[in-house]
């Protein structure tokens, strides 16, 4: 666990180990959440993987990223 939160409470990321996609290799389906971040197929049933900064020009901003249920990987 860490900061101090229990599994229930942290990122599905964080507990699985998984590390997070970086935002500029993802596409807009996967960036909105409409596809998985991890294995790029539309989701049916999701769960939120954690976020992550993604930039557009000058602004940025926090992304969910959400992928299969059950956990693809």
């Amino acid at each position: 666990m860490t900061d101090g939160r229990s599994a229930a409470q942290q990122p599905l990321a964080a507990v699985h180990g998984i590390e997070m996609p970086d935002a500029d290799t993802l596409t807009g389906p996967q960036l909105e959440g409409w596809d998985c971040a991890l294995c790029g197929r539309r989701l049916m049933a999701d769960q939120l993987l954690g976020t992550v900064a993604w930039s557009c020009g000058s602004r940025t901003r926090e992304v969910e990223l959400w992928v299969c249920r059950p956990l693809c990987v």
